[in-house]
């Protein structure tokens, strides 16, 4: 099977023929859990850099239930302006990305408007999944599940999901179903990403991370 390759795609087929490269963006708020996050999905990694300008990155394989192979680039940014400088830049190429903000802190989901805003800017259409993190907080809770899945819903993300990093509940589960949409996005052949497009199954995966509290 080969793949549509989308302009300035990271993905690309390796010399085992069942092998792909996905680039992921992890964004968002200051003490969101951005790289607790990455570093629990990545624990075993390949390799991982971090930079002065703001941006750490780390790599782990993932099999598709379907058996095909691939090499995740995690790209984990800090939240300064004065890296957004280079953001045209390290935004090049991903084919999915997530953006966490802390359900305990409403200034941090008033920045998820922000940051969705910066990644479409640079990227034509990849699939986005909102999370809202430290679900372990519930009793702090500042913005409930119903006000940030309608905001989601409203901004034409992907999906969104509660976490807890912290508890590392549904942080593989999430990033493994992001995996499996950027596939079936590719394989499709079509240009743009629409999340009405998801098929019944993978819908089905997201309504089953849902947390019940």
């Amino acid at each position: 099977m080969v793949l549509k390759q989308p302009e300035h795609s990271s993905l690309y087929k390796t010399k085992n023929t069942s092998s792909y490269k996905v680039k992921i963006l992890i964004l968002g708020s200051a003490n969101s859990g951005k790289s607790l996050l990455s570093s629990k999905y990545t624990l075993g990694f390949t390799r991982s850099s971090k930079y002065s300008i703001g941006v750490d990155i780390s790599v782990k394989d993932f099999t598709l239930p379907n058996g095909e192979k691939i090499s995740n680039t995690c790209w984990t940014f800090a939240p300064q302006e004065r890296f957004q400088y280079y953001w045209s830049n390290f935004f090049r190429g991903a084919l999915g990305a997530i953006i966490l903000f802390d359900i305990t802190n409403l200034e941090s989901f008033k920045e998820v408007k922000s940051w969705v805003l910066s990644v479409r800017e640079h990227i034509k259409s990849i699939p986005i999944i909102l999370m809202g993190n430290k679900v372990d907080l519930n009793h702090k809770r500042a913005i409930s599940y119903e006000e940030a899945k309608k905001f989601a819903e409203k901004e034409k993300f992907t999906a969104y999901i509660e976490t807890s990093v912290k508890e590392n509940v549904n942080i593989i589960e999430t990033l493994e179903l992001l995996n499996e949409i950027i596939y079936c996005h590719l394989k499709s052949g079509k240009e743009t990403f629409n999340p009405s497009d998801l098929d019944s199954s993978l819908k089905i995966k997201i309504n089953n991370l849902k947390i019940t509290l």
